[in-house]
């Protein structure tokens, strides 16, 4: 099963109504700040997992299932502040019955917000749940799904995610470790490579099934902390992962990551690019290609070409002075 599509009407930063449409494979998110990319994947994440209490803006109060299709059903959704989105689903299952108003949905998947969640995992679920921390539930459900126990053996994709950071991740139901072959004791998460942390993690979600088959996976700016040599390493990854039926939207502010999904991906590997920008008004809009050049008001490509252009001054001014 995949995200088809959203519709959100005045909520959060999406004023107004907003829409997009997305493909089966790897859904890369670009924009300025404050165009809503991490709201929206918080957004969809909530509705995946709709048989849980999410707190604040996103706690669901009521879903019901409005439109049956050949290939898609929608599942309306409102807020427990009034507000609503539409979330449609590409089923992978029997058809509903155009009778039944009323389905519920569990849309296995992960969020993996920006910030570190593991490092600090001691026991934050749990100040979390009572209210001496300001986390969301949508932020901290990483830390339980990392947790979770590994019940198959290991899979190539794991291994080679492994040999990227010379260890394998391990925790202890608690704390999380990475252990490396060299280093007699495991090395706690807050002492790692911030950048092997995150394949550390990925390992980790895809050895306890957290990440599979006909699974979504929300991941907020992946490429932070990496080593620019690190970018392509990861996309081939992430590729590999959606070839194996796993649907992805990767929000980021870095050109070399989104460009390097562009020229690595592969005819059986859906790709798209979501651009989403502010109008005048302050209406968010999002325009969708399969190409990387194809994206309108590219702020990326922008930046790339402004620094570009500073670059070749600065040559043809140095020149001038000898």
């Amino acid at each position: 099963m995949a995200i088809k599509s959203v519709e959100i009407k005045d909520f959060l930063v999406f004023r107004g109504g907003f829409a997009a449409g997305f493909c089966p494979g790897v859904n890369v998110l670009i924009g300025g700040n404050g165009t809503g990319k991490t709201t929206l994947m918080k957004v969809m994440y909530a509705a995946c997992n709709n048989d849980k209490h999410i707190e604040g803006y996103f706690d669901t109060a009521q879903w019901f299932n409005i439109e049956t299709k050949p290939n898609a059903y929608k599942i309306d959704a409102r807020f427990s502040n009034g507000k609503k989105f539409i979330l449609e689903h590409m089923p992978d299952e029997p058809e509903l019955s155009p009778n039944n108003k009323t389905h519920k949905i569990n849309l296995k998947s992960v969020y993996i917000p920006e910030k570190d969640m593991l490092s600090n995992s001691k026991g934050l679920p749990e100040t979390v749940k009572y209210g001496k921390a300001q986390f969301n539930r949508i932020e901290i459900d990483i830390i339980e799904k990392a947790r979770v126990l590994a019940t198959r053996p290991e899979q190539d994709l794991y291994r080679k995610i492994c040999n990227v950071i010379n260890g394998e991740p391990e925790n202890d139901g608690q704390n999380f470790f990475i252990k490396h072959p060299n280093i007699d004791k495991p090395v706690p998460f807050s002492m790692e490579a911030s950048g092997y942390r995150k394949f550390g993690l990925l390992a980790a979600l895809i050895r306890n099934e957290q990440i599979k088959s006909g699974s979504v996976l929300f991941w907020d700016e992946p490429e932070n902390s990496l080593n620019p040599e690190l970018a392509p390493v990861l996309v081939d990854i992430l590729l590999e992962l959606s070839r194996s039926g796993v649907q992805m939207f990767l929000a980021t502010h870095d050109y070399n990551f989104a460009r390097y999904f562009d020229v690595r991906k592969d005819k059986s590997i859906p790709v798209m690019f979501h651009n989403l920008s502010k109008t005048d008004d302050g209406h968010i809009i999002c325009n969708t290609s399969p190409e990387y050049v194809g994206l309108p008001d590219n702020l990326l490509e922008t930046a790339s070409a402004d620094l570009f252009k500073a670059v070749i001054a600065n040559a043809m001014e140095i020149q001038d002075d000898e």
